[in-house]
């Protein structure tokens, strides 16, 4: 994962295995009994929404609309992703942003004119 191949599409836990060169049953084993989570989604999740709060923060990519960052995640549309941003935030990627951001210009000074 830390090559980011959780931004790959469609990445299943099958195509994971493939690409380390493990058998499936292996991984899925690691996945859900030594890191503990429920499934292969929930450590795909994990991942693509840490890298999209850190995308949503980013001052710089604050022209970025929401969509482009989802799909570059890997997500197919943006209704899973936003599903997923709540389940584990408790907020939507727009909410996050907002806050993100207000905090960021408060850091700063406040926004520049």
């Amino acid at each position: 994962m830390a090559a980011e191949a959780y931004r790959t599409a469609g990445l299943t836990v099958g195509r994971l295995s493939e690409r380390l060169g493990v058998p499936e049953h292996r991984l899925r084993a690691v996945i859900n009994r030594q890191l503990g989570y429920r499934n292969f989604s929930s450590f795909l999740n994990e991942y693509r929404i840490e890298a999209a709060k850190t995308a949503l923060s980013d001052p710089h990519s604050a022209d970025t609309q929401i969509l482009h960052i989802a799909l570059d995640l890997g997500y197919g549309s943006i209704a899973p992703f936003n599903r997923a941003f709540r389940d584990l935030t408790g907020d939507t990627p727009t909410g996050f942003r907002r806050k993100s951001l207000t905090k960021v210009d408060a850091f700063n000074g406040g926004p520049s004119d």
